[in-house]
């Protein structure tokens, strides 16, 4: 019974433990990140590339600018919408 009740209560502070560091690092990430935004750099420029699009726009397919996944075509334009339902089979 005393086992059980000293295993537990190691798990807790385990488990606590474990999610102070996990808050700590990303309080740590958060305040370089901050830093790193706040450093002055060259209107235009992210290290050495220049920015090409306007910030205020957003890119319509993100991936497949990068070339990671094909562009989606818009198949709603393409497809004129009928006016009645498609029929099921005839019995």
């Amino acid at each position: 019974m005393v086992e059980h009740r000293q295993s537990a209560v190691h798990r807790i502070q385990v488990g606590v433990v474990g999610l102070v560091v996990v808050l700590l690092f990303v309080t740590l990430a958060t305040m370089v990140l901050d830093r790193v935004s706040d450093s002055p750099q060259a209107p235009g420029t992210i290290g050495a590339t220049p920015i090409t699009e306007a910030k205020d726009e957003t890119p319509d397919e993100p991936l497949a600018e990068l070339g990671v996944t094909p562009v989606a075509k818009d198949e709603s334009a393409t497809k004129p919408m009928s006016a009645t339902p498609p029929r099921g089979r005839p019995r």
